[in-house]
Order: C-alpha cells, then structure tokens, then sequence
C-alpha cells in the first residue's frame, strides 16, 4: 500500500523551500537601482529588439524540432505552430492543457493518433532528460576550464542521476514489447470491470504494443537528430541569456560569458518549474555568476527582466493569438467542406 507523506514533514519541506527562495531573492535584490533597471529595459535600440526577434525565432524552431522529427507527416511550421500554442497554454492554465491542445492540433491536421502520442511522448521525455543532464555538463565544462565549485558538483550529480534513471527507462521501454503487452492486457481488464462498456484486454494490448514498437521505430531512424536538436537547445537558451545581458549593459569577455553559459547550465531544471520558475531561476543564477565575477546585481536584474520578455512573455502572446487563429481556422474548415458536399 502506498505509504504517505507525513504532513508535517510537509509542511517542514515548504518552509525551507520557501526560506532558501527568500534568502536568494534577497540576495538577488539587495543594491539593485531600480531607475538603471528601468533605463535599460526602456532604453534597448530597435537594432536591438530586432536581434532578440530573430533569436527568439530560432529557439522557437530549434524547440519545435523534436516534434516535426517524431510524428511522421508534421510539417516543420505546424510543429512550431503547435509547440508556441502549447508553451502559452502551460503558462496562464494547469497542466495537462498543453498536452490538449497539442493533441488537439494534430487531431485536426489529420495527423494519425498514434503517431501523435508516440511522438509527444518521446519529444517530452528526451526534453527533459536533456533538461536534468545540463547540470552534469555545465559542471563538467566549468570544472575543466576553470575550478572545482561545490554547488555546481551537487546540482551535476543530483540532476544527472535524475536524467541517468529517465534515460534507462526510456531505453527499456523502447525494447520492451513484452511487457507493452503484459501491461495493455492488465490495463484492458481493469477498465473492464470499472466500465463493462469498454474495449477488452485484447484491444488495449494490441494499442500499447503498436504504440511501443511504432516509438521504437521512430526513435530508431530519428532519435539521434532528436537528442541533438535538445542538446542545441540548451546552448541557443543559454546564448540568447547572454545576449539579453550583453544588450543591458553588461561587458562581455571569454570568462565572462563561460561562467554565464555554465550557470545557466546548473540552474538550466528550474525553468521547469511554473512559469519557467520565475524568481527561483532568476535568484539561482545570479547568485552563481555573482560568487564568481564583480557584475552587479543591477545589470544582472535587467538582463534576467529583458530575458523574461523575450523567452516568456512575447511567447506567450504570440501563442495565444495562435490558438485564437487556429479555433477559428478549424471552425471554418468544417463549414466549407459541409458547402461544397
């Protein structure tokens, strides 16, 4: 029987998670001049924003790339088209709408079901497993280029191990066919003693072993663009930070921009956290870059602020306003076909 958490220890756990993102806030913020932070996020060139533009367009294309690479018949476009709809979803409501709206999209492109989950479901595993391995390489990278740093050591080990058991059992149920069958078959039967209405035990083994072997297939032809397109992700993320930092003021030399890019590295998970962990991200990774150069928290607030527009705000805009465009398109897609039968 699954045993629960104590609610005290609970309780315990979010104290000193809230204490810990307190002390780094307040580290974080302590001397910061807001008039300069409001000067230089007012005060960006149009040479600039146009930069930012483009960069932002090709994270876009580099994270839609797992999906146009997993589902067969997904154009390029409609990947990136589905993947900003689906960003903006996760921001402003509760998961799982993201995975609805994306499996919504592909449903009404007339991308197969199958092809549709099975590719979702490798493209949000790999992601996440590139995701928790940042950590390991940033630490790596900055341990051979310059020094041995405690916190960078514990968040590569801590992180990776996490990527480590994702890694193997994405490895293990990519080969695992018998047990795809063993499990659509219990699954079969359990929802026919809850719904008597429901398909039987043979139906369901027979979706769970199609999915595993057509997942084993696509992962087999293109997994390895997959996992590259996430490891290049990780550096357009971490470049387009740096870039944001550039433009607020912040001298760029080749130290510099390592400790930037290994940071982001370390802290890279947080940004898994709800709204891309805002205020925890942010506390986190300027609270490594500070320990280990003389940039000042000002400069560092205003490039985190400018990044935050960038990479979450004008998504998430340009995202809503695609979901908008796409109800309306599938709603007149139907019409027109009823018209002209």
């Amino acid at each position: 029987m699954r045993q629960k958490v104590p609610k005290p220890l609970l309780r315990v756990g979010r104290v000193v998670l809230v204490v810990v993102v307190a002390w780094l806030l307040l580290r974080l913020l302590r001397g910061v001049d807001w008039s300069q932070v409001g000067y230089a996020l007012t005060h960006l060139s149009l040479w600039q924003i146009g930069v930012l533009l483009v960069a932002m367009l090709i994270r876009r294309a580099v994270l839609a790339a797992p999906l146009a690479l997993l589902i067969a018949g997904l154009s390029y476009l409609r990947a990136m088209v589905s993947d900003v709809a689906a960003a903006a979803v996760a921001t402003v409501a509760p998961s799982p709408g993201d995975v609805v709206i994306r499996l919504a999209m592909l449903r009404s492109w007339g991308i197969d079901a199958t092809d549709a989950a099975s590719g979702l479901t490798l493209s949000t595993t790999l992601f996440y497993v590139v995701r928790l391995a940042a950590p390991a390489l940033g630490f790596a990278i900055w341990w051979a280029a310059q020094a041995f740093y405690a916190p960078f050591a514990w968040s590569g080990l801590l992180f990776g191990a996490g990527a480590a058991v994702l890694l193997v059992g994405l490895l293990y149920a990519l080969r695992a066919e018998r047990t795809a069958a063993r499990t659509g078959h219990l699954l079969g039967r359990l929802l026919l003693r809850v719904r008597p209405t429901s398909h039987g035990p043979a139906v369901w083994k027979e979706r769970l072993v199609s999915f595993q072997s057509h997942s084993a297939e696509r992962m087999r032809h293109r997994g390895w663009l997959a996992v590259l397109s996430q490891l290049l992700l990780v550096a357009v993320e971490a470049g387009v930070l740096v870039l944001c930092l550039a433009f607020v003021g912040v001298e760029l030399t080749g130290p510099t921009v390592l400790l930037m890019v290994c940071s982001f590295m370390v802290a890279y998970p947080l940004t898994g956290l709800p709204l891309m962990g805002a205020g925890v991200f942010d506390a986190t990774y300027a609270t490594f870059v500070s320990d280990h150069s003389a940039l000042q928290a000002t400069d560092l607030v205003a490039g985190l602020l400018v990044w935050r527009v960038a990479v979450q705000l004008v998504p998430v805009i340009v995202g809503l306003l695609t979901v908008v465009w796409w109800r309306r398109a599938s709603t007149v897609a139907p019409h027109s076909h009823r018209r002209t039968a």
